[in-house]
């Protein structure tokens, strides 16, 4: 504790003696003041040279930048993509890389020691937060309007307002999902995981993939009648999105009930999902031993074929095929996705709209212009898909309006995209596609998942668009673990579930859980006319 106290004492002594000015995170992550138009574009912003004069950082010789990412486990600049990128903009780039472990107090501490990066790619939400309240970031607007005209096009403005201060400071560009279809979008695609079924055993009992919750207790039951063995198995974690479709819920954590913004701990339908899962315990469907279950003992224990049903994402299937070859199981995997509550009523899949990522630049940078017009060349729409997929006919192909990788040219891709910048999401969800077909088993898969979509109701969520609140930062990660392991003790302890929820609700409350809810309704009252 003392050396924690230390480290975060010397770091706020040196951002006070680097930043005199201070700097206050805005209470909201919106504001009426800037973006909403993209007005930084405008014309008279957009150089300070006299006319005729060429602008030095357009012309003159570029400087080796240096860029800090996330950890990644490879050299970056071993990458295929490090090349093209540097032919295509120009630049030299020095790349490095946050630890594994312990990489918010690594990040800071190198910051608030002067250690100058031109550009800070790809940093969680939390970790620009921690920087900008201390003042320790760059304001981004200017080079912005004079160099970012493909950045600018390439982010919503919704996101863009998210990481702009009362003030009129953009501190962040926003990275949005590749993974997730717009408003008005194909939604194809949009399913990546669910419960998999050994399909071997799912034809032994004459069963089909399961689309609703009684069909889905009806395969577990007849699979724990006919072999003794618990049917489903999943890691430590108390809300299964898959299940609790059939709730009314499904991935977001906040729900609209009756004008109201609620958690889903508050959510009037927890209190029966919580029941049928100790129900599912109780009768020996659901696997005693999830509560100490990690990832990897969970999955181990259906592709050695002890259980029939276990949750899986189209891209770890080629693990779990190999799992089966080397136990002697000749299945494949089907997968049933969010579940219906029954069947007369209709599937719903929650599509996560946000801010994944961001990139900033620190205070300690020495090429801030350079390193705008650098990521602004990798934004472009037609250098984003060159490097993000390489080139039609060569590493990928478009059928019917889908994209498919092509080997083994593709092979070079596999990591490209840390190195894009950002562009409209709408076109990159089709792009992505390509990389979510990057093994035999996994397109068939992923194109299976996808099969029904159009069943499926869609609904847009957009919480994460919060994630950079005080409230949210300060609050959310222990309350979800809270949650998680007091649900996980109720449906083991098998309590009556209306007790559980309502204690859980009252430590919620206690712990920090009505300053968290206070920061989400308001932020959702006054945002909630953008969402689509």
């Amino acid at each position: 504790m003392k050396r924690v106290l230390s480290i975060l004492l010397a770091i706020m002594i040196i951002f006070t003696v680097v930043g005199c000015s201070g700097g206050e995170k805005a209470d909201s992550p919106q504001t009426d003041t800037t973006v909403t138009e993209k007005e930084g574009k405008e014309s008279d912003d957009k150089s300070d040279e006299p006319e005729g004069e060429e602008d030095p950082i357009l012309s003159d010789e570029k400087p080796e930048l240096k860029i800090l990412t996330y950890y990644t486990g490879f050299n970056m600049e071993e990458q295929p993509s490090y090349e093209v990128v540097e032919e295509m903009t120009g630049y030299k780039v020095k790349w490095f890389n946050l630890p594994q472990e312990n990489a918010d107090e690594k990040l800071l501490l190198e910051i608030a020691g002067g250690t100058s990066y031109d550009l800070l790619m790809r940093m969680s939400t939390n970790q620009t937060n921690q920087l900008y309240v201390q003042n320790a970031l760059v304001d981004l607007k200017p080079y912005l309007d004079k160099y970012g005209e493909n950045i600018y096009e390439g982010i919503s403005d919704m996101s863009l307002e998210a990481l702009t201060d009362e003030d009129g400071m953009i501190y962040a560009i926003p990275h949005e999902p590749f993974d997730e279809p717009q408003p008005g979008d194909n939604p194809y695609g949009v399913l990546k995981g669910g419960i998999g079924f050994n399909s071997t055993y799912l034809e032994e009992l004459g069963k089909d993939i399961p689309k609703n919750l009684d069909e889905f207790y009806d395969v577990l039951k007849a699979y724990t009648d006919k072999t003794g063995k618990p049917a489903f198995t999943q890691s430590a974690v108390g809300w299964n999105n898959h299940i609790l479709a059939a709730f009314g819920m499904g991935d977001p954590s906040w729900y609209e009930i009756d004008g109201e913004y609620v958690h889903r701990i508050k959510h009037p339908k927890a209190v029966e999902y919580l029941a049928f899962m100790q129900k599912l315990y109780k009768e020996g469907l659901l696997d005693n031993d999830f509560p100490v279950n990690t990832a990897e003992t969970a999955k181990e224990k259906f592709a050695n074929g002890t259980v029939i049903a276990y949750p899986v994402m189209f891209w770890s299937i080629d693990s779990i095929y190999n799992a089966f070859e080397a136990a002697g199981l000749d299945a494949k995997v089907k997968v049933a996705t969010y579940l219906a509550p029954d069947a007369e009523t209709d599937p719903v899949v929650y599509i996560r709209q946000g801010i994944l990522n961001t990139t900033c630049i620190p205070k300690t940078a020495e090429n801030p212009e350079h390193a705008i017009n650098w990521f602004n060349t990798i934004s472009d729409k037609d250098n984003f898909e060159k490097i993000y997929l390489g080139e039609e006919g060569d590493s990928y192909e478009i059928k019917d309006g889908s994209y498919y990788p092509i080997f083994p040219a593709f092979d070079d891709f596999t990591n490209s995209d840390k190195f894009t910048g950002v562009a409209p999401a709408s076109n990159v969800f089709q792009m992505w596609q390509a990389r979510a077909r990057k093994t035999d088993a996994m397109a068939e898969i992923y194109d299976q998942m996808n099969s029904r979509i159009d069943e499926y109701k869609t609904e847009y969520y957009y919480e994460n668009y919060a994630a950079s609140l005080e409230a949210v930062q300060k609050n959310k990660m222990a309350l979800d673990t809270m949650v998680n392991d007091s649900l996980i003790q109720a449906i083991v302890d098998g309590v009556d579930p209306q007790k559980a929820i309502d204690d859980i609700i009252e430590e919620w409350d206690k712990t920090g859980g009505l300053e968290y809810e206070e920061a989400m309704k308001n932020w959702y009252k006054e945002n909630k006319d953008k969402f689509n």
